[in-house]
């Protein structure tokens, strides 16, 4: 098990390759693919939700061994799924009920097997209406309430708008480490470093948000 501390903090790992599958919804009901190679670390997030959202009901059909590893505000709350108890666990503790919120940011990974989960469920907006996660000024681990990937910075589908000094952290697949970006009130870009980078998040994908001021993230699900 690699030790991952935040960029916020940092963040490396080692491992593979991701690739991410389109999304539908339809009036309520939608769905959305996240998919890894053997060993990699993908960083994810439910946009959608289950009606009972805990990590049983959240992550389905994954082979044994699959590791969650959930942000709680200092570190990470590690679960492995054992296929033979058909439970996720934190040692020895069954956790089936740890509730896995819609909008939350976390890792999933399998050392020896590809996986593949489908979140499935209701979109928490109506269509034309609108869903609001509130960003403290800590490190949190979020992902959009709607089923909608785009860069970062388009007011009519992600909507992230934060104030200057905000840093985000978006995870490199590739590279299994973090990107970060700073927010530029004053030039209303973000940056990694001196160049000018806005963000792109794609559907299911989690990130690491720090606001340098406590905001309403609100998102409006399309009406076409």
């Amino acid at each position: 098990m690699k030790t991952k501390t935040l960029l916020i903090a940092a963040a490396a790992l080692a491992a593979t390759v991701i690739s991410s599958e389109a999304q539908v919804y339809s009036g309520i009901v939608g769905y959305a693919s996240v998919s890894a190679q053997p060993g990699q670390y993908i960083f994810v997030a439910n946009p959608l939700t289950t009606g009972n959202d805990v990590v049983s009901n959240v992550l389905q059909n994954l082979p044994g061994a699959t590791t969650a590893e959930i942000w709680n505000g200092s570190g990470y709350t590690i679960l492995t799924y054992s296929a033979g108890q058909h439970h996720w666990k934190s040692g020895s503790t069954i956790e089936d009920t740890l509730p896995l919120a819609p909008g939350l940011g976390f890792f999933l990974q399998n050392p020896s097997t590809a996986i593949t989960n489908t979140f499935v469920g209701t979109v928490l907006a109506q269509t034309g209406g609108s869903v609001t996660n509130s960003l403290l000024s800590s490190v949190e681990a979020v992902g959009a309430l709607v089923p909608i990937g785009d860069v970062v910075t388009n007011i009519a589908t992600f909507n992230l708008q934060v104030a200057g000094a905000s840093q985000l952290q978006k995870w490199d697949i590739a590279n299994q480490t973090f990107d970060v970006f700073t927010y530029s009130a004053g030039q209303n870009t973000w940056k990694i470093g001196s160049t000018k980078t806005n963000p792109i998040i794609n559907v299911a994908e989690g990130f690491f948000i720090q606001p340098s001021v406590a905001t309403n993230w609100v998102q409006t699900l399309p009406s076409n």
